[in-house]
């Protein structure tokens, strides 16, 4: 009889790490489960700093006409006026011979 595992969702993961690091705070547990609690804290931190910077280069991606994903500024870019065309200003951390 195979089990289905239900997705757990990246809050109910940060509520789960919210609690080991309460329980860790107040002290109470013995220090054979401090570090056990450390420990799984330590690994769910990691995972959902690896979901947040997936997310990070999913965001820094825009949909084009062709459909297909896009960087959202290319390499030499001027962003400096919020992605407004440049208006004269150039920016001072813009490599001038990039241009």
């Amino acid at each position: 009889m195979a089990t289905t595992r239900k997705k757990v969702t990246f809050e109910e993961q940060m509520n789960e790490l919210q609690e080991i690091v309460n329980n860790l705070q107040q002290g109470n547990l013995s220090l054979d489960d401090s570090l056990k609690q450390f420990k799984n804290g330590m690994k769910l931190a990691n995972k959902l700093q690896n979901q947040l910077d997936k997310a990070d280069e999913t965001l820094a991606q825009l949909m084009g006409a062709d459909g297909q994903l896009h960087p959202a500024e290319e390499a030499g870019d001027d962003l400096s006026n919020n992605g407004v065309q440049n208006q004269g200003y150039h920016s001072e951390f813009v490599d001038k011979d990039e241009k």
